[in-house]
């Protein structure tokens, strides 16, 4: 009877936050769509100005990473619902500042505030998840979440530089700030007393205030006994996996632009990408966390050692999926893994930076890189840094060091 009540309870519970999630996701859906078009704009639309695309690049994810401390501090402060909405539209008008920019000032301007509502979104949004999730549930529904953020961008990503191409750049940062627009008013779906920061226990309620405390330790010292602090190998593994994600986004597409087309390739990363965060979500508690863990490092080296050793159409589009797969793995592996070792709010801005690193790495790199001629080589050195980290970040996970 009790565990008959149990699951009456959890199964209510999920449908009261279904609704909620549903509006987050949907709104960090159309923030990733923008801002990975974005990504991909200046190294598609000016592939002769590889250094330019550099700096934008070097600029937004500076900023990206600058702001992504604060994201916690904001959702406490102003609620979940109102970072959200804000945040989407910051980034909607720093793309059609990019997009209507021909001048550096006018970019740098676009990279800034594009970086900066992408940083708060991202962090915010895995926040939520975790908020509004129970936790038995949130391996899988990271997962979930992961799959249709990234499906946004594999479709949304494509279709922003296609526009740009086929049309001009004005329409595409119009279409861009319309979509922020648009995810700001879903956010609305999320309530809006979600992360409001809690009432201080009062001094003179030494019981309650014992109580408090007494629960803070319990739930902390699991954590603590796995890991004093943060997991930094997982999170340098998954900055790893991010720049050969980022080899994809930028210099594979570049490389390859004379036997596939570019937007193609690039729904293949992106679409590979959204698979790969889902597959990485369902194999929890499936399969060890460490074998799913280099599942997804022998994939992204297989993927960028292929794009870079064989010429065609068919080894450009099999390095595209499987790039974007092994990268989504790894995404969802290292969120979850670091999820458990930390507490929401810290655990989402330790892996946004880490994400985010290896997007603003990956970036300035394969820019000079393609400008040098150097793709190949910096491929197969960092393929050989995937492997190796991705081997140790098994062991330690099989040993729960980390």
């Amino acid at each position: 009877m009790q565990q008959r009540h149990s699951t009456s309870r959890a199964m209510r519970a999920g449908a009261t936050t279904r609704g909620p999630v549903a509006a987050l996701t949907a709104t960090v859906a159309l923030g990733i769509a923008i801002f990975f078009s974005l990504y991909s704009f200046l190294p598609v639309t000016r592939p002769e100005s590889p250094e330019l695309s550099s700096l934008f690049l070097g600029t937004m994810m500076a900023f990206v990473m600058g702001v992504q401390v604060f994201a916690p501090v904001l959702v406490r402060k102003f609620t979940l619902r109102v970072v959200l909405g804000a945040s989407v539209s910051l980034l909607g008008a720093g793309a059609l500042a990019t997009a209507l920019s021909s001048e550096l000032l006018g970019l740098l301007v676009g990279a800034v505030a594009g970086g900066a509502g992408f940083g708060i979104l991202v962090v915010a949004g895995a926040q939520g998840v975790a908020l509004l999730v129970p936790p038995e549930s949130l391996g899988r529904a990271l997962g979930l979440y992961g799959l249709i953020t990234m499906a946004a961008a594999a479709v949304g990503a494509p279709a922003g530089v296609q526009l740009a191409v086929a049309f001009s750049p004005t329409a595409f940062g119009i279409c861009a700030l319309i979509v922020g627009v648009v995810g700001a008013s879903l956010a609305f779906g999320v309530p809006i007393g979600i992360e409001r920061k809690p009432e201080p226990v009062p001094a003179t309620d030494a019981d309650a205030r014992d109580r408090v405390e007494g629960c803070e330790r319990v739930i902390s010292a699991p954590v603590h006994a796995v890991t004093p602090g943060v997991p930094w190998a997982v999170l340098v593994f998954l900055l790893l996996g991010v720049v050969m994600l980022s080899h994809g986004l930028t210099s594979l597409p570049a490389l390859a632009a004379a036997s596939v087309n570019p937007a193609l390739l690039l729904f293949g990363v992106q679409a590979a990408n959204a698979v790969g965060r889902w597959l990485g979500g369902e194999l929890d508690g499936r399969i060890p966390a460490s074998t799913t863990a280099l599942t997804g490092a022998i994939a992204v080296v297989v993927g960028g050692t292929t794009g870079v050793l064989l010429a065609g159409t068919i080894p450009a589009l099999s390095a595209a999926v499987l790039v974007g797969a092994g990268a989504g793995i790894i995404q969802t592996v290292t969120l979850h893994t670091t999820m458990q070792r930390m507490d929401a709010g810290r655990a989402s801005v330790v892996w946004n930076l880490a994400v985010d690193g290896g997007l603003w790495a990956g970036g300035v790199l394969w820019g000079l890189a393609l400008a040098y001629g150097l793709v190949p080589v910096s491929v197969l050195s960092l393929s050989a840094l995937v492997v190796v980290t991705g081997a140790l970040v098994a062991w330690a996970i099989r040993r729960r060091t980390v």
